[in-house]
């Protein structure tokens, strides 16, 4: 794969964007082009319309064509639908105080997993499959358990999965746009892996990220990603929130959404606040109906974290991306809540050449790069067996 580019698009609720990348010998990423369009087609991650997404996806595939004279045939897709289902559960085998084997072992224990995922939830479609942790004789928690001995093997299994019905739909979209997924990837499990260096993803951290329609929660503990929520509330409620109760168009209740900070500091643009008084507009009123939507998500943000256990485990740090405005007021009051650090994701990434508003801005397309070319450990793989029936997928933690 050294050398090799790949294709990914980030089809994102307000914009959707491609990325060509490459890998060099020295495992530095080469960014060779970028674009974005507005979306259409598309809401809450779900297809509205197929023939505005293709054509929204062909004006991205086109623009990076003509710039890399380069044909674009497979492509890795980011996909965030409000759909998802986070399923966790945990098996056990006896071991009888042998050593532990992995094809035996821990390959029949993958195979019971998948087995029961499909015939309760036949309809879905899983995009990721992880190991969340290897306990010895119930309670000894161990990060490799070949070759030790035990009376038992638990592991705990975290499924991430999709309606299989949302999935043809996205098929559909890339046959009209003349192109073929080799995988799809959830986004908020893409950009939490970018988003934290290797020792606060060993620590463990809370990833909350702020989108247009959407705020998604990613929590990982010892390495192993555990828990995963989306909350149908982003940065565009706050828009629609002042469009209807002060009667402005988007432009302004934009503007008045990103300069939120300075407004509450009450250190306001000059051109802005001639715009809000020819409006008549009080300030007291733009920070209480603000103030208002941002206590709502940082409610359902501090109860999902809670409710998960991960209070004094992984929310010990969080970690915020996206483009969500006004996130640094959101940030301040999920800190107050929690009692806990939290910082911005920062670019550990080893990206050649190019500047922090790229990896902000293209995070999902980056953490997907880092999924295909550094695997995360975890994530049990998929294959397909034609020979057998009663699985659609097939899978293991030994395949390369």
């Amino acid at each position: 794969m050294i050398g090799e580019k790949i294709v990914i698009l980030d089809l994102g609720s307000n914009k959707i964007k491609i990325m060509v990348l490459s890998l060099d010998k020295e495992n530095y990423i080469s960014i060779h082009s970028k674009y974005s369009v507005q979306s259409s087609g598309i809401k809450k991650g779900n297809v509205v319309d197929a023939d505005s997404l293709a054509s929204s996806i062909r004006r991205c595939t086109s623009f990076v064509e003509k710039e890399l004279n380069f044909e674009i045939k497979n492509i890795y897709v980011g996909v965030n639908s409000i759909f998802f289902n986070f399923l966790t559960f945990g098996l056990t085998r006896d071991i009888g105080s042998y050593e532990i084997e992995e094809k035996r072992d821990l390959q029949n224990l993958i195979n019971q997993a998948s087995t029961i995922f499909y015939q309760n939830f036949n309809d879905n479609k899983v995009l990721h499959f992880f190991n969340s942790g290897f306990y010895l004789d119930k309670r000894n928690y161990v990060e490799n358990p070949i070759g030790l001995k035990a009376k038992t093997l638990d592991v705990i299994f975290s499924i991430l999965s999709l309606d299989k019905n949302i999935i043809s739909n996205y098929d559909k979209v890339f046959k009209l746009s003349g192109l073929k997924v080799k995988k799809y990837f959830f986004s908020p499990y893409a950009s939490s892996f970018l988003s934290a260096d290797q020792e606060n993803l060993e620590k463990g951290f809370v990833n909350i990220d702020i989108g247009y329609d959407k705020t998604s929660i990613s929590i990982y503990e010892n390495s192993k990603f555990k828990f995963s929520k989306i909350i149908s509330l982003g940065s565009y409620h706050i828009n629609n929130d002042l469009m209807k109760a002060l009667d402005i168009d988007r432009n302004l209740s934009e503007k008045i959404k990103c300069k939120y900070e300075d407004i509450l500091s009450n250190n306001i643009d000059r051109n802005l606040l001639n715009e809000i008084n020819e409006k008549k507009i009080s300030r007291e009123i733009i920070v209480r109906i603000i103030d208002a939507r941002l206590n709502e998500i940082t409610e359902y943000i501090v109860k999902e974290i809670k409710f998960c256990n991960s209070f004094n485990k992984s929310s010990r740090k969080i970690i915020v991306s996206g483009g969500g405005s006004a996130s640094e007021v959101l940030i301040g009051k999920i800190s107050q809540k929690l009692n806990v650090k939290v910082d911005y994701a920062k670019q550990s990434f080893p990206i050649k050449n190019t500047e922090f508003s790229i990896f902000s801005d293209y995070m999902v397309c980056l953490g997907i790069a880092k999924l295909i070319y550094f695997n995360n450990k975890d994530e049990i793989k998929s294959f397909s067996d034609q020979k057998k029936g009663f699985f659609e997928r097939f899978y293991s933690l030994f395949l390369k």
